[in-house]
């Protein structure tokens, strides 16, 4: 299997683990924003990532992922159990429609404006040496894309934090009652969609990625993670990190990464 990537997205980690969770043996096909549209043009599956490839099969979205692989597993590593899938589903799709939304757009707010170096030493990790040495020189323009193609503004910022501060209470007040995962005593697709999704302002050490560290996030930025990261449910996403993302080696469909030491 090929897994079309940009390697710091939350919604191709999404998809990384879910691979990782079947225990399937793929690569990673990574590639800097923007440059990823021509890996996936090429396949005919429009613009966006994660795409799976796998033979004649082209899954695109990191639900439909989730899904496709969810046929191949047992009924104890179901991520979509049959009794639960419509509160999974229901649970899975706020969070890749708000929280995640708005965790991105935190991201790029606090980050485009820091020097393209900084940005990029996180951003180009596993993709094409070309990409990596071109990245610098488009880096402005990229700027500039992102900001008006993902709205990033101080406004829309605010309102998104109180969009993900609402997200992270509502998980706490699900787990209130002991259970050790969203939908009861089994790992499904809801725990796994909420902790990427909100792995942007909690930075978990086990990502696909090497993420920055507190201290090498911008200082309007840290005062956000540490909040996060203190709350209930911000505990719960870092714990499911720690104890569900088990992680494969896996390959590069580029030669010329191998051994590039800013590999994630």
């Amino acid at each position: 299997m090929r897994l079309i990537t940009i390697p710091m997205s939350h919604y191709c980690e999404k998809a990384r683990w879910a691979l990782d969770h079947a225990d399937v043996d793929y690569v990673e096909d990574a590639h800097l924003q923007v440059f990823h549209y021509r890996a996936r043009r090429a396949i005919k599956a429009g613009d966006f990532v994660p795409v799976l490839v796998d033979g004649a099969n082209v899954v695109a979205d990191s639900t439909a992922i989730l899904k496709f692989l969810d046929a191949r597993l047992s009924e104890r590593r179901k991520l979509y159990p049959a009794a639960l899938r419509a509160e999974i589903e229901s649970l899975e799709d706020d969070f890749d429609e708000n929280l995640g939304v708005e965790t991105r757009r935190w991201v790029y707010y606090h980050w485009i404006t820091q020097p393209a170096r900084e940005v990029l030493d996180i951003a180009t990790q596993g993709t094409p040496r070309w990409q990596q040495r071109v990245a610098p020189l488009l880096f402005p323009m990229l700027r500039i894309f992102l900001r008006r193609h993902l709205q990033v503004s101080s406004d829309a910022v605010a309102q998104g934090l109180q969009v993900v501060t609402e997200s992270f209470d509502r998980v706490a007040e699900r787990l209130s009652d002991g259970r050790p995962f969203l939908c009861g005593d089994q790992f499904t697709a809801a725990d796994l969609s909420f902790a990427c999704m909100a792995a942007p302002v909690l930075l978990p050490r086990q990502y696909g990625i090497r993420l920055p560290t507190l201290e090498q996030t911008p200082l309007a930025a840290r005062a956000d993670v540490e909040r996060f990261c203190a709350h209930p449910a911000g505990q719960f996403g870092l714990r499911l990190f720690r104890e569900q993302r088990l992680r494969r080696v896996t390959g590069s469909t580029h030669a010329d990464t191998a051994g590039s030491a800013s590999a994630g």
